[in-house]
């Protein structure tokens, strides 16, 4: 009769358990240099403190930007029309009003906006709470 051994059968279980261990090692090396640098870079960037701060410096700065541009525009249209180019008191107190609301705005735009991003990095993107809310 064709039977196979006890001994047999251990010695394909053991080639089998090396060889899956050997795919097994190569799947990870594989893992490791081809995935695990991205999922660095994104946790080492979800966890920097210095990209919310940048993102509100930039909001900021373009608000300033802007209503410096549209002042500007403001002064030349007077000046073409003979008027003065100064602004009264409540010119400068509507334009600072303006301006400060305008900030303010940016400004928790940009801080939703990057939270929204480091929840998005932290669930892979699979619906971050905060955003669905929000109105």
């Amino acid at each position: 009769m064709g039977g196979s051994s006890p001994k047999q059968y251990e010695s394909f279980d053991r080639q089998a358990a090396t060889e899956r261990a050997e795919l097994t090692k190569e799947q990870w090396d594989d893992y490791k240099t081809r995935f695990s640098p991205w999922e660095d870079k994104l946790i080492d960037f979800a966890g920097d403190p210095n990209i919310k701060k940048d993102a509100v410096k930039q909001a900021r700065l373009g608000v300033k930007g802007q209503f410096e541009s549209g002042l500007g525009q403001y002064q030349r249209n007077q000046s073409r029309l003979g008027q003065g180019t100064s602004l009264n008191g409540l010119e400068n107190r509507t334009l600072a009003l303006g301006k400060t609301a305008a900030t303010a705005q940016a400004t928790n735009d940009a801080r939703r906006y990057t939270q929204d991003r480091k929840e998005k990095i932290q669930t892979s993107g699979l619906g971050a709470a905060s955003s669905q809310t929000r109105v």
